[in-house]
């Protein structure tokens, strides 16, 4: 039977890849800003194992992207100024940068922060916009991946909510912040969150890294920012709105695997957004956080940790996107083993059939590359197909990413 569906997922891509700047192909300088598309995404290079994102406090209004005629389309005022303050008290603390990624699309235009029907509508400039976003901060992922083995993604949102808190998301809705520490610290809860790598990291308890001591929201509240979860706001309250997280943090976290674990921030407007002074006092603050937390969650010196400083042994099973992405016949496959053993490399296409076999032998721990040139496929046409990755060694793992051939 006809699939509409598919064909319109593979033209969408076909588009994309005409259209799009291939933004995985570029070498990024930290420091530097890389644009999109008419300059409606935009990338702070970082390097840092840090990274933040802010996605709905956006300006430009293009008629070339009609309206969203449904979801959400209030914008985050001052988001954008407030993740640049953060960026620019990093770099004071440190003398580095960390990663920023933005759409500087209005919300009635783009919501980045959802799948990308409901979040372009099926615009093609608006979905290019959206692809533009996600790789951007999966370039950072990767960067920071490369270099440090595990690092930190905030996303950075802002609340209209009377009361005035931060809101703290890690993919645990309210009605779970009320459990008891000893029901969080189970299997269950911990797979769900977005901080599910940090988790098995910490030598905190996965309780104690929502709302203990150490935790972000404590940190926050120590410093006179009142936070949600934290030792003092253990849950948001009965009957009270509280954000548990978005499309970002659940894509862009650990939930789903890799170490990049994260956190939805959402801040209110009055005494942290609304002037610039508000802003850089809360970056100052934050900054001072997240180096305690550094410290505390990922046992290095803090934010001014050198890369060097950091073991290059890998912990972590990694399989990391293609590059480039789209690719003309030729791409590199990266990942990481944390152990030796067996590893094969299937290629399957948008109806699940397997194409090709790229690797099927033992592999030493480690990282790895495998160049897979897709001429030497004559039966392989453009359009989607994924490639899988499984391990077998004293742990199994498996692993799949979205390839796009364009012939």
């Amino acid at each position: 039977m006809f699939n509409i569906r598919k064909l319109y997922t593979i033209l969408a891509a076909l588009i994309f890849i005409s259209l799009a700047a291939d933004v995985s192909a570029q070498s990024y300088v930290p420091g530097e800003v890389y644009y999109g598309r008419n300059n409606y995404t935009a990338y702070y290079a970082g390097e840092l194992p840090l990274i933040f994102s802010a996605g709905h406090g956006g300006f430009l209004t293009p008629d070339e992207i009609p309206d969203r005629t449904y979801g959400t389309t209030v914008t985050d005022s001052r988001t954008i100024e407030t993740a640049m303050a953060i960026r620019a008290a990093v770099h004071d603390f440190t003398g580095k940068y960390p990663h920023l990624i933005i759409s500087r699309l209005k919300r009635t235009k783009l919501d980045p922060n959802r799948e990308i029907g409901e979040a372009a509508q099926g615009n093609q400039w608006a979905e290019q916009a959206w692809y533009e976003y996600h790789g951007f901060i999966d370039s950072a992922k990767d960067t920071v991946t490369k270099y440090y083995g595990r690092g930190f993604y905030v996303d950075v949102h802002g609340h209209g909510h009377s009361i005035k808190r931060l809101e703290l998301g890690y993919l645990i809705s309210s009605s779970m912040l009320f459990l008891t520490d000893s029901q969080l610290n189970t299997q269950t809860y911990i797979n769900m969150s977005s901080i599910r790598d940090l988790a098995g990291e910490s030598p905190d308890s996965f309780a104690e890294l929502l709302r203990g001591s150490e935790s972000l929201g404590t940190l926050f509240e120590d410093r006179g920012i009142p936070a949600v979860p934290s030792t003092n706001q253990p849950d948001p309250g009965s009957g009270n709105p509280y954000f548990s997280g978005g499309y970002s943090t659940y894509r862009h976290g650990s939930r789903d695997g890799g170490t990049i674990s994260g956190v939805q921030l959402e801040a209110h407007y009055t005494g942290i957004r609304n002037s610039s002074s508000n802003r850089e006092n809360f970056a100052e603050a934050f900054t001072e956080v997240l180096d305690i937390y550094f410290r505390e969650h990922f046992g290095w010196d803090g934010l001014v940790s050198d890369v060097s400083e950091i073991t290059s042994i890998p912990h972590e099973f990694n399989l990391r996107q293609n590059y480039p992405n789209p690719f003309n016949m030729s791409t590199k496959i990266e990942f990481t083993v944390p152990h030796a053993g067996a590893v094969t490399i299937n290629i399957f296409d948008i109806n699940g059939r397997k194409t090709a076999v790229l690797m099927d032998q033992f592999m030493e721990r480690g990282n790895h590359t495998f160049s897979w040139n897709a001429a030497n496929s004559n039966d392989l046409s453009s359009g989607i197909y994924f490639c899988e990755l499984t391990f077998s060694g004293s742990k199994n793992y498996r692993a799949m990413r979205k390839l796009t051939l364009v012939k």
